[in-house]
């Protein structure tokens, strides 16, 4: 489990929550990882990364499922944030470029900041704008996270 080494624990529960996570890594094909810890305030995200028995689990059941591994292993009085993600690929697959443009004007973004905060060149991303060149999966993905994390971040 990433980041657990930051949680001031004592080293059997810390053995615990790691061998809990990696039984989720292998049956369910969930990450878990520590987001953050601040003073009694502990941040863990979880993401069902494939489909087990053709079925992703809801936020609702990740969320159910890691606050359960950590049920006294924590001391009671720690707050515990679960960022449960929900990845859907059919989220992914329906991105095009008329959606990246109205998230764009939603949130007042041009082209050059697409390519600063994505990493995609700005040729290509005013290629991508202008249908020029088609949205490879790559492409979709990296528009799909960054404006999901924008939203949130309010960066």
């Amino acid at each position: 489990m990433k980041n657990l080494e930051l949680l001031p624990l004592p080293a059997e529960s810390k053995k615990r929550i790691d061998e809990f996570a990696r039984q989720y890594q292998r049956m369910g094909h969930i990450s878990i990882e520590v987001v953050s810890y601040n003073e009694g305030r502990l941040i863990v995200r979880a993401e069902q990364k494939d489909l087990v028995n053709d079925k992703f689990l809801t936020k609702k059941e990740l969320t159910e499922r890691i606050r359960e591994m950590f049920k006294g292993e924590i001391p009671d009085d720690w707050k515990l944030t679960v960022s449960a993600v929900n990845f859907d690929r059919k989220d992914i697959d329906g991105i095009t470029v008329d959606w990246v443009k109205k998230r764009m004007d939603h949130l007042g973004l041009r082209s050059k900041h697409l390519s600063n905060y994505t990493g995609i060149d700005k040729c290509t991303v005013s290629s991508l704008l202008s249908g020029d060149k088609e949205l490879t999966k790559w492409h979709k993905v990296a528009f799909y996270y960054f404006f999901k994390y924008y939203e949130i971040a309010n960066f």
